[in-house]
């Protein structure tokens, strides 16, 4: 039975190649708590059953699956194929070994868990699968772990792996931390998270502690009804279905513990529906006043021939959205770039933070800056932008964006 769910994870159709489909399980009702994240996950074509008509909730979740899902939601199904054909024979012959692969080479496995696992490498930086890794490879998996390898997953750099990522379009990260809300973390939340929130917090191994905060952070996971955590229990299929639904989806995800200002906080009535496909849409006009109130921390000096553009970036971007800041001077008729605060890219670096940049042009106005809100439940397509001459005395004046 273990070898016959592994294989329902592998053969998951292609994106161009899925169709739609409706959930028919008879062990999963719509009066079970985990109904709407299966029925979700099983329409996006991420998870399948045990069989044509069963999910098996209470069965224990195997590192091999965590694997396979953590590729998946990252873009990287193909590729993990591809890196499968690239390994030893003693390797290829498991279902799971390009993707354990991918993890590997995006260092979401580290050397640590590696070791733990029995994995080696040849020298072609190709993973060696032993029947004795495969055996843990296929062992039940603590809550922890799952909690570690969705974590680490965030905090991706960009990597050639990467570039067929399509989630999210080029210009915005491709590496996973589009999944962070807002873009980055505080730590006056982990804080509260870790004195509050997790009853069991002790019992969590001081190096898993900060996995489990940003996922809670997140809203990914959540304690049970006493605050626990249960760090050493294993997981079942139900409870990795609600996790990996909340990773792709940020209404499935459980309320925002940031204290955003008014301004930032999203309500139905800021969304329009579109007239083409019925999806939702954050209006534009709202959009920019979430935007304004970021680029109020945006302040110019002037020193010498010197313009100095100082930006003190918030965490206060809606949950499903992300904030990207760019930095032009005009030089010779020509733009170019003069620097970047990107949460996408960036995200790894706690919030708040300041970044400088110093412009040197005798034009007036020497340049302007640029502030866009991508809405990440719509692919990151760009909700609103807002667009702010720099004056070369200094001043800061909002233009019209078209």
């Amino acid at each position: 039975m273990i070898i016959g769910f592994a294989l329902m994870l592998a053969l998951v159709l292609p994106a161009d190649a899925q169709t739609a489909r409706s959930m028919n399980f008879r062990d999963v009702s719509p009066d079970d708590w985990y109904y709407p994240f299966v029925k979700r996950l099983y329409e996006d074509w991420i998870i399948n059953g045990v069989a044509d008509d069963l999910y098996a909730p209470d069965w224990t979740v195997r590192t091999s699956e965590v694997a396979a899902l953590i590729t998946r939601y990252l873009g990287l199904e193909s590729t993990a194929r591809q890196r499968r054909g690239s390994l030893p024979a003693e390797s290829a012959r498991f279902w799971y070994a390009g993707y354990i692969q991918v993890l590997y080479e995006l260092n979401i496995l580290d050397a640590p868990y590696l070791e733990r696992l029995g994995l080696r490498l040849n020298a072609n930086g190709r993973l060696i699968i032993s029947n004795e890794a495969a055996a843990l490879i296929d062992a039940p998996i603590s809550r922890m772990d799952v909690v570690k390898l969705i974590a680490r997953s965030f905090q991706i750099r960009s990597d050639t792996l990467l570039r067929t990522n399509r989630l999210l379009p080029s210009e915005v990260s491709g590496s996973g931390n589009e999944f962070i809300t807002g873009g980055g973390y505080d730590w006056t939340v982990f804080h509260r998270i870790a004195e509050n929130k997790i009853t069991d917090y002790d019992d969590i191994p001081e190096s898993y502690r900060v996995y489990f905060l940003k996922l809670f952070y997140n809203g990914i996971i959540g304690g049970n009804g006493y605050g626990q955590v249960l760090p050493h229990d294993n997981l079942r299929r139900s409870e990795l279905a609600r996790i990996i639904a909340s990773v792709l989806h940020f209404d499935m995800r459980t309320g925002d513990l940031r204290e955003l200002p008014e301004v930032s906080v999203i309500t139905p009535e800021d969304f329009v529906v579109s007239s083409v496909d019925g999806s939702r849409f954050l209006r534009r006009e709202r959009a920019v006043q979430i935007l304004r109130e970021q680029a109020a921390g945006i302040s110019v000096s002037v020193y010498g021939g010197n313009i100095n553009i100082r930006i003190e970036q918030r965490n206060i971007i809606p949950m499903g959205f992300l904030n990207e800041i760019y930095v032009y001077r005009y030089d010779g008729g020509f733009t170019s770039e003069a620097g970047r605060v990107n949460s996408a890219v960036n995200a790894g670096v706690y919030f708040p933070r300041e970044s400088s940049f110093t412009i040197m042009s005798e034009i007036d106005p020497v340049g302007y800056v640029y502030l866009i809100l991508r809405d990440l439940t719509r692919g990151g397509e760009i909700a609103g932008a807002l667009m702010l001459n720099i004056g070369a005395d200094g001043s800061l004046r909002e233009m019209p964006v078209h």
